[in-house]
């Protein structure tokens, strides 16, 4: 008898990229577990998402955690989850919630007021480990438990975004005792959380399990199922190479690939493969320019590269379901304003500025300044499935007699070499639906600052006003002039705006998408 489709075998039982295979014999035995089996294109790195600010590591959290609220991903609407409301002073210094009292951690230990005010306060002594919770918790001055199923957050000046950020995955509810843990500990595991899925095993660079917790009951506002999830478990297998997960899925031995890239999606669709997308609000994939590195600490060199770069000649080696960028913010984010205008490929334009910068065409057609070659490091992960958009800058800025190189780095070297600001060149990409989402790259006292700045300029002036407005018209004003500052100043070179591709066996039905375009996998089940 052969194996049904939708009986999976265990992590233990089934290796990472071989195929189950075998017979069932007639017995009185239960049926194996149903294990979805996933794949991600990068090891998580680290599991606690309190700290984690890789995709990876993301997907994964994801599952494991329940916020104070949830986020409608097509209105962008804040709506109840472990919160049943909450009220928001006129001035958005003081947020109260309430909570639920039938909810509790892994461990059986009750989410209650003072659980979710040490996981706020795990989130500001986190610090710079934390760069995603650092900047949702700016400006938090206390929190307050009156009593058990109440919380309040009080800042020292307007927080507008504070309520959005409790639907974050950064600010999802772990229990106390992983708290109690040092950050490092919980990058290797051991988590307990609050959302529909258990932690059980976590192998770097290999794979993570989770099961399913049977007695979930507190869904988000937004999720099409309840109860317990519809499979028994996941299992989160590491592959690297985007032809060995289309395989893999065409083949039977995945169920889901989390990152389908382009080059794959002919073959996932002549297979059968279904293939979803959705657009990642927030930065876009965006060139940040070490603004100390000696040739680019001049604002007239960064400006001639914002010019330099043809974006839609760059569609070429994109998805179908992704584009070109049109500003720093991808056009599904609240406060997105169209700004291609000043983002037009003008090389003549940008030819000038460098020759008035004193950079100009030398020997082996790079230009020159001082006896100094215009070379330019652009370090990533050797994992980084964006490689083939970095080639085609390349190209575009060769012409221009830039020479931009190319540095990719095992994840430790490219840690290291970023935190330490080794480099001319870091491509990043923030995902949040909503427009403070800018104050996490390009404030000087963000944890990030992947510009290196030192000293505050106009920029953070309009990202302190654009936090503290409420008031819709004035926060649509202030994320524009804060756009065209970055693009403006050089901070930021847009490239692309991604967009979450995940290809599903034609089997596998319910996985949907949170607001910042996250898998779901709580009603993802197998159909018969």
């Amino acid at each position: 008898m052969s194996v049904p489709r939708n009986v999976r075998a265990t992590g233990a039982a089934l290796a990472v990229g071989v195929a189950a295979t075998g017979v069932v014999a007639c017995s009185d035995q239960p049926p194996r577990a149903e294990v979805l089996r996933i794949a991600l294109s990068a090891d998580p790195q680290c599991l606690d998402p309190h700290q984690a600010p890789h995709t990876e590591s993301l997907h994964v959290g994801r599952q494991l955690v329940a916020n104070l609220t949830d986020q409608d991903p097509t209105t962008g609407e804040i709506l109840p989850w472990i919160a049943t409301d909450w009220t928001v002073s006129e001035d958005a210094t003081r947020y109260r919630f309430t909570l639920r009292e039938d909810v509790t951690f892994d461990d059986g230990t009750p989410v209650d007021a003072a659980a979710v005010a040490s996981n706020f306060e795990d989130l500001r002594a986190l610090g710079a480990k934390s760069p995603f919770g650092r900047s949702y918790t700016k400006g938090l001055r206390d929190i307050a438990t009156p009593d058990s199923r109440t919380v309040e957050f009080t800042f020292d000046a307007p927080s507008a975004q504070f309520l959005q950020a409790t639907s974050m995955v950064t600010t999802g509810l772990l229990a106390p005792a992983t708290l109690a843990a040092t950050p490092e500990e919980r990058c290797t595991g051991g988590l307990i959380g609050s959302g529909p899925f258990v932690l059980d095993t976590h192998s770097p660079n290999a794979s993570t399990t989770l099961s399913a917790r049977t007695d979930y009951a507190w869904p988000g506002a937004t999720a099409t199922h309840s109860g317990a999830a519809a499979v028994d478990g996941l299992e989160f297998v590491v592959m690297t190479e985007s032809g060995i997960r289309s395989g893999a899925l065409q083949t039977g031995q995945i169920d889901v690939d989390t990152d389908v890239q382009a080059q794959d999606e002919a073959a996932l669709s002549g297979a059968g493969v279904p293939v979803t997308a959705r657009a990642r609000p927030g930065v876009g994939y965006t060139l940040l320019a070490n603004e100390q590195s000696p040739a680019l600490s001049d604002p007239a060199v960064r400006r001639a590269l914002v010019h330099a770069v043809d974006r839609p000649e760059l569609a070429a080696v994109l998805s179908p379901h992704e584009t070109y960028a049109t500003s720093v913010l991808s056009a599904v984010t609240p406060g997105y304003t169209d700004l291609s205008s000043e983002l037009t490929h003008d090389p003549d334009r940008a030819a000038a500025e460098l020759d008035a910068a004193g950079w100009l065409p030398g020997p082996g057609r790079v230009r020159v300044k001082d006896g100094r070659p215009l070379t330019l490091r652009l370090v990533f992960a050797a994992t980084d499935t964006r490689s083939p958009v970095y080639e085609v800058v390349q190209q575009q800025w060769a012409r221009l007699g830039v020479d931009l190189q190319l540095i990719p780095l095992d994840a430790g070297a490219n840690s290291e070499a970023q935190k330490n600001g080794d480099y001319d060149f870091v491509c990043w990409a923030v995902t949040r639906p909503d427009p403070v989402v800018l104050d996490t790259l390009f404030s000087v006292t963000s944890a990030s600052n992947p510009n290196r700045r030192t000293e505050p300029g106009n920029i953070d002036v309009l990202l302190t006003e654009l936090g503290r407005t409420t008031e819709p018209a004035a926060r649509q004003q202030l994320a524009d002039q804060v756009a065209r500052e970055a693009i403006g100043q050089g901070h930021a070179i847009p490239l692309f705006e991604q967009s979450a591709v995940v290809g599903a066996a034609a089997a596998v039905n319910g996985v949907t998408f949170d607001a910042s375009s996250r898998p779901l996998f709580y009603g993802a089940r197998f159909e018969s």
